[in-house]
């Protein structure tokens, strides 16, 4: 019989082998005295999680771990996601109910990799997604993540009077989008960059007049297309500082633990374990530029063998990215397997992904 939240479960594809007994949310390798958690294994898994524009009609749908977790939203914060992420077929999206949707589908997703014996061998999130990573790789509880996630929509919401926006750049290299932002500012124009996804695609942020003086100037440099993006206001930009000033009141008194698996920030793009370190950061990250790539070209040197996008859409939105990085800032490297998970039936190692598109572009 169908379940309202999706297709009744299916035997896995292959059975992992069981490291302990799975747990709600969280790791299950404990970080070392020191703060530092144990270095990653030769071959292992990287999860990444999406951030905000990951959200889609009937996200929850095929979920079986989402009814549960959506009754923590709503004991947590008072918010009720099944309309949003189950019944409505156009859901309105409102910043505190986005950002509280997305990190409780990867969180569900993840919870059905869990119970089906697949670990994160290494955590990795995309702006947003950090918060998903960190409750996975054990520093921040589920319902912490949750209060402070609809505590940093409802600041976003704040700001979104129409003055700011965002734009995506494909085609034009990260160092020409840098450039022509930055010889723009000194003209007087307010435009930033406000990710770095992969070689060939960066995304913009600052005021209508900076963002339509950016693109022009870019398409003119070879960028082969430029596209305004449904966000109504510049995230990742200094036009976030009173987000970053209410996020850090939000994080006063909550608990973060080191990870008890490997994780990259994308903010820094770098591994990250201490707990003050990633306090700031948490912080940093809704004013400084994502550094995606960085970080996932930092996170497959050190060799997992495998990707997996964990509560994607479809399709998932951040494998693309990882598949050109891989071309192009890792060659001599084998290319990990790519996988996205969105419902039971795609867990535990998710299905597969095959690059097209930019992905198969030049470097």
């Amino acid at each position: 019989m169908f379940h309202r939240y999706g297709r009744p479960r299916t035997a896995p594809k292959r059975q992992h082998p069981q490291r302990t007994s799975p747990a709600a949310v969280g790791p299950d390798t404990a970080a070392t005295d020191s703060g530092n958690p144990a270095g990653p294994a030769e071959k292992g898994s990287l999860w990444v999680f999406a951030g905000q524009g990951a959200q889609q009609p009937h996200m929850g749908t095929g979920l079986s771990a989402a009814p549960e977790l959506f009754e923590r939203v709503r004991t947590a914060v008072g918010l009720d996601l099944d309309r949003p992420c189950v019944l409505d077929q156009t859901p309105r999206w409102d910043q505190p109910v986005v950002q509280a949707a997305i990190l409780t589908i990867a969180t569900a997703s993840a919870q059905v990799c869990r119970v089906r014996g697949a670990r994160p061998d290494a955590v990795l999130g995309h702006s947003f997604g950090e918060y998903a990573a960190l409750v996975m790789a054990g520093s921040l509880s589920f319902d912490d993540a949750v209060r402070l996630a609809v505590a940093r929509g409802q600041a976003m919401a704040e700001l979104a009077d129409g003055s700011t926006a965002m734009a995506a750049v494909i085609g034009a290299t990260n160092e020409a989008v840098a450039e022509v932002c930055e010889e723009l500012r000194r003209g007087g124009a307010s435009v930033y960059v406000a990710a770095y996804n992969s070689p060939g695609q960066a995304v913009l942020a600052g005021t209508g007049e900076g963002l339509a003086l950016a693109a022009r100037r870019l398409r003119e440099a070879g960028a082969t297309r430029t596209r305004t993006l449904s966000v109504p206001f510049a995230a990742h930009s200094p036009y976030m500082k009173a987000v970053q000033e209410r996020l850090g009141q939000a994080l006063e008194g909550v608990p973060i633990d080191p990870p008890g698996v490997p994780y990259y920030s994308s903010v820094t793009g770098r591994r990250v374990s201490r707990p003050d370190e990633l306090r700031e950061l948490l912080v940093r990250s809704v004013a400084e530029p994502v550094r995606f790539r960085q970080a996932i070209a930092t996170a497959l040197s050190e060799d997992y063998d495998s990707v997996l996008e964990v509560g994607s859409d479809r399709p998932p939105r951040l494998l693309g990215f990882i598949s050109e990085i891989c071309r192009c800032d890792l060659p001599e490297r084998p290319a990990p397997r790519l996988g996205a998970i969105a419902a039971d039936s795609d867990a535990p190692d998710g299905r597969p992904f095959v690059p097209a598109g930019l992905s198969a572009g030049r470097c």
